[in-house]
């Protein structure tokens, strides 16, 4: 069990690495190709839309054929994806990317932790929950640590926007093979693909908590797309260009590690609640900030709230899951969280490029509303569990 925790510390730390280097300039990068952010909010459409089509169904081949093969055939096409799109001299190229990076996405979700929790060998179902949560939140800890180093250290560096996506799809590529090639696999002892899809499917509709999961994965999503939208832009408007907004990111995955490190004690379930209450204004500051401290103040808070939400949700799911169909259920909860996403992209494209502030704060009131009553629910669900 101490050698899987090494292979799922690895693999989300160069997962991690990877989606820093990408993340940090990906917007930047796109509008210095002259695309709008319409244009941005559809390729980030064609993106969710390959991984909704292609969740569900990779999630049961993870089960079938193993959990690491096909976390490591997403991060290969995640890479292939993110050279093209550094590659690509006309917008057909970036939509094409686009796609490519979904379904690498697709794979990628709902197998490494799962592949972990399935080694688990603890009996006793509440020592085994709180095992889970514990190891969830150590393993954020460590590999956003990791992350912020390397922010930081490719901020030093004056590396242009299109290097920086090269080195971040080959790095995808490198560790994907290795991590394959370097720790034992586990898959289902289901082996009939369409077993496992009905099975699959028949868990997520029978278990009705999974639907407010799903809910909350949306509302998450929605956040973080906002968030992507915004946070390069107006860092660039304040004088943060070039491999300098690594710097940045780094900040944000500070947020995180601190999030992960304080959710590892035993808080108050309030917390949670206030810390969901605040992404919507995080975003929000980050938008009308017209100084530097200030934008800062916004991406700190942003990462730390973020992040503990997102822990209370990732860290409690698999407590409702069957280890049989834990990928699939978790790849089906992820597809079905990208529908809303779809059509949302373009619309805050839309609102970015009228620059009318006050149907993106309507937007992030209404989202925040519905995330805080799903971690609520959670939260109630949690203790009578802890109860039985």
């Amino acid at each position: 069990m101490k050698k899987n925790f090494i292979g799922l510390i690895w693999g989300e730390t160069s997962y991690n690495i990877s989606s820093i280097l990408y993340s940090s300039v990906i917007t930047a990068f796109l509008l210095q190709l002259g695309i709008n952010n319409t244009q941005i909010g559809f390729i980030w459409s064609l993106v969710l839309f390959s991984q909704m089509i292609f969740d569900y169904p990779t999630g049961s081949f993870a089960d079938k054929y193993g959990r690491l093969r096909i976390f490591t055939i997403g991060m290969i096409f995640m890479g292939i994806a993110t050279i093209i799109i550094a590659k690509s001299y006309n917008v057909l190229m970036l939509y094409i990317s686009g796609i490519l990076l979904g379904l690498g996405e697709s794979q990628v979700s709902g197998t490494l932790f799962p592949w972990f929790v399935n080694s688990i060998s603890i009996e006793n179902n509440k020592e085994k929950q709180e095992y889970i949560f514990k190891i969830n939140a150590q393993s954020q800890f460590l590999t956003n640590i990791i992350g912020v180093l390397t922010g930081f250290i490719i901020s030093f560096f004056n590396i242009d926007y299109k290097t920086l996506l090269i080195i971040s799809g080959m790095l995808y590529i490198v560790n994907g093979v290795f991590i394959y090639f370097s720790f034992e696999d586990n898959k289902s002892t289901e082996t009939d693909l369409v077993k496992i899809g009905k099975k699959s499917l028949l868990f997520f509709i029978k278990e009705r908590k999974l639907w407010i999961y799903t809910l909350a994965l949306t509302s998450s999503y929605s956040f973080y797309s906002i968030y992507l939208f915004i946070w390069q832009p107006v860092g660039k408007s304040l004088g943060i260009t070039g491999s300098r907004l690594g710097s940045v990111y780094s900040l944000y995955l500070i947020s995180f590690a601190i999030s992960a490190f304080i959710s590892k004690r035993n808080i108050k379930e309030f917390v949670y609640v206030l810390c969901t209450s605040l992404i919507p204004v995080s975003l929000i500051v980050i938008y009308c900030s017209h100084n530097l401290i200030l934008y800062l103040v916004g991406i700190v808070s942003l990462g730390f709230n973020y992040k503990m939400a997102m822990l209370k949700i990732m860290g409690t799911v698999h407590n409702f899951i069957s280890n049989e169909v834990r990928s699939s259920v978790i790849s089906l909860v992820s597809s079905l969280s990208s529908v809303f996403l779809i059509g949302l992209q373009i619309i805050i494209g839309k609102i970015l490029d009228t620059k009318n502030l006050f149907y993106l704060q309507i937007l992030c009131i209404f989202i925040g509303i519905i995330y805080i009553i799903c971690i609520l629910l959670i939260q109630k669900w949690m203790h009578e569990e802890n109860s039985r």
